[in-house]
């Protein structure tokens, strides 16, 4: 959803606030800029404070949490969004230019909602009117279609852990999924190719949250998809270099039978958490708090890794996301 949140801010929010007093202006800034609960909570106490119209304060939250990439809480917060639609008035607002603007994020609440109680016919209705209401927005909605195929999907699929993969660090040698799972409760497979450029971008990361799940008895698995000799001499020399700094698995995807395929991976980064009995039990980015759920839910010593203390925060879809949430 960042494009509904980016394509109206400098434009809307910009007329919106000519002529405010600098007081206001600050306010508004501070509910579309929120970094956690307790600051939103204060921007929209001096909001009401001030006299601004109560849309303000509906969509400050809607901003926050799609910038938390809540779903659940969007989700709820859907019948809020509808029962305002009637009331939507396109002077007060921060973010949206006409109704339908507004309208498109209330189908879209709803098709989330659709999603927690895995109704997939209510899902498609609510998706396809969501597209009708603001077609511009396609490619923040298009991504809810991705992960309901891939979620149906990965319910059908029990992994063979008697799979093997070469070694990328040991000559001839193979490992197979049961051997990395070992005594653990769960797995972590992370996909990757040396000449995607969204791969490498995070491959840093990868290394905080995999030493981190190791250290909380998730072993990792960290699997080259390699269609090219080129490909595969550019793997083996990354894979080299951090030889000495990493105790994640290193294999190379099979050229039949693809588990990259298996898993329906189309896009980087991706990664699949695993049980120790094959079911799968997430696909996607590791920057989905879903992720991060699942795992505290395995293992409540496991926390996300801080990585913007070490390095800039992605969002789920691998964006830089900005301090200001744009």
């Amino acid at each position: 959803m960042k494009l509904l949140l980016t394509a109206f801010l400098s434009l809307i929010l910009s007329a919106f606030t000519q002529e405010l007093p600098n007081d206001r202006e600050k306010i508004l800034e501070a509910l579309l800029n929120a970094p956690d609960r307790t600051s939103l909570d204060q921007a929209i106490k001096a909001g009401k404070a001030a006299g601004l119209p109560d849309q303000l304060f509906l969509e400050a939250r809607f901003v926050f949490l799609v910038n938390e990439d809540d779903r659940v809480a969007l989700a709820t917060l859907s019948s809020e969004l509808e029962a305002h639609l009637p009331k939507f008035s396109p002077d007060d607002t921060m973010l949206f230019a006409v109704k339908e603007d507004f309208a498109s994020i209330v189908q879209y609440t709803k098709a989330l909602a659709a999603l927690q109680n895995n109704d997939t016919t209510l899902f498609k209705k609510h998706i396809t009117e969501a597209f009708w209401l603001a077609p511009s927005h396609a490619t923040q909605f298009a991504p809810l279609i991705d992960d309901m195929r891939i979620n149906e999907a990965m319910k059908k699929i029990t992994l063979d852990l008697n799979l093997e993969f070469e070694d990328q660090r040991v000559k001839g040698e193979s490992k197979s999924l049961k051997a990395i799972a070992g005594g653990s409760p769960a797995f972590l497979i992370h996909f990757w190719s040396p000449w995607a450029s969204q791969a490498m971008a995070i491959m840093d990361e990868f290394q905080i949250i995999s030493g981190s799940l190791i250290k909380n008895n998730i072993p990792v698995a960290s699997i080259l998809l390699s269609s090219t000799t080129e490909a595969r001499r550019a793997g083996d020399d990354l894979v080299a270099r951090k030889k000495q700094g990493n105790t994640a698995h290193w294999l190379v995807d099979t050229e039949k039978f693809s588990l990259g395929s298996l898993m329906r991976v189309s896009s980087f980064p991706t990664v699949v958490l695993v049980s120790n009995k094959g079911k799968i039990l997430f696909n996607g980015d590791p920057a989905n708090r879903r992720l991060w759920e699942i795992l505290t839910a395995i293992n409540p010593e496991i926390t996300e890794p801080t990585i913007n203390a070490v390095l800039p925060k992605r969002d789920p879809k691998g964006t830089s996301r900005a301090k200001n949430g744009n």
